[in-house]
């Protein structure tokens, strides 16, 4: 059994597509309904996405949902660098860190 830490899922999501789009889907999970349904963050609650990513973070979770894979496009908007060097989708790797642990 592998013991998960942030540097563990970084790694996964830098390397694996497949892993980017189950976060993508655990992450919408966390948004509420109404996030859900209207695609967007309205509650400050450190859960789901950002408002700068609900939108497309919840519209791949579900074409992933629906398909089983991210497109190699989709895959690398979530791996495009911060203004600090991180990946889109690493911002997330605490919250990741709670759904599967």
């Amino acid at each position: 059994m592998t013991e998960w830490t942030k540097p563990k899922i970084i790694e996964l999501l830098q390397n694996s597509d497949r892993a980017i789009g189950r976060a993508l889907v655990r992450l919408c999970e966390r948004q509420t309904a109404d996030e859900q349904v209207h695609k967007t963050t309205k509650y400050q609650n450190a859960m789901g996405f950002r408002p700068c990513h609900a939108r497309m973070g919840v519209e791949m979770a579900e074409f992933f949902r629906a398909r089983g894979y991210l497109t190699p496009k989709q895959a690398r908007y979530w791996r495009i660098p911060d203004k600090a060097g991180n990946m889109r989708i690493g911002v997330y790797a605490n919250q990741l860190l709670k759904v599967i642990g």
